[in-house]
């Protein structure tokens, strides 16, 4: 749904849609809340099950011998500050998620929803930004233990860290950029519709 088209019905000059209209902006804004959820969840899934594989393949190391964590704790250290993450995403989803109006129109409503939404994805990027430096510290440790160990070779470790290099900016870019381009301008969009609401 584009919001320009929910501003035009709503600055109208008579702003009082018929019966149609009025249900058919609703069905429009519920639409992109449902699909805005589901992303969400499916975001939220992605990176859980493919921390939850590594995880397991990490135990299976550990406990078949192969790893030796006085020597390679860096790896369990990355994937400890990786659980965090994901756990502070969860967190910050559940508290923003009921964040809003308890007025009784439903337009009011489904306005505060997107916003609340919005909140989440914003709190999300947020978490992300700050805990990048965090996960940095791990991710360099293990690189340097697997070549100590003798389970890299100095071309492999420069390897890794290029690629995880490639792989953080390409991140960071990316949900910079949503960020600033898409997010904090929905939020000021959705703001103002909702104080000409009130």
């Amino acid at each position: 749904m584009e919001f320009e088209h929910l501003e035009a019905a709503w600055r109208s000059p008579a702003n009082t849609p018929d019966a149609r209209a009025r249900a058919y902006l609703m069905e429009e804004v519920m639409k992109t809340l449902k699909a805005r959820r589901r992303g969400e969840l499916l975001l939220f899934l992605v990176p859980t099950i493919a921390l939850s594989i590594f995880t397991a393949i990490a135990v299976r190391a550990i406990a078949t011998g192969r790893t030796n964590l006085a020597q390679e704790w860096g790896s369990v250290a990355m994937l400890a500050v990786c659980w965090v993450v994901l756990g502070a995403v969860l967190v910050m989803g559940i508290l923003l998620r009921h964040r809003g109006s308890t007025d009784s129109a439903s337009m009011r409503d489904t306005l505060s929803a997107l916003l609340a939404a919005n909140r989440r994805a914003r709190a999300n990027v947020r978490i992300f930004w700050v805990m990048l430096p965090v996960f940095l510290t791990p991710m360099l440790v293990s690189v340097t233990q697997l070549r100590e160990v003798g389970k890299a070779s100095d071309r492999d470790a420069w390897q890794m860290l290029m690629v995880f290099g490639l792989a953080l900016g390409a991140s960071v870019a990316w949900n910079t950029g949503r960020y600033f381009g898409v997010m904090k301008p929905e939020q000021q969009r959705l703001e103002r519709l909702l104080r000409e609401y009130e």
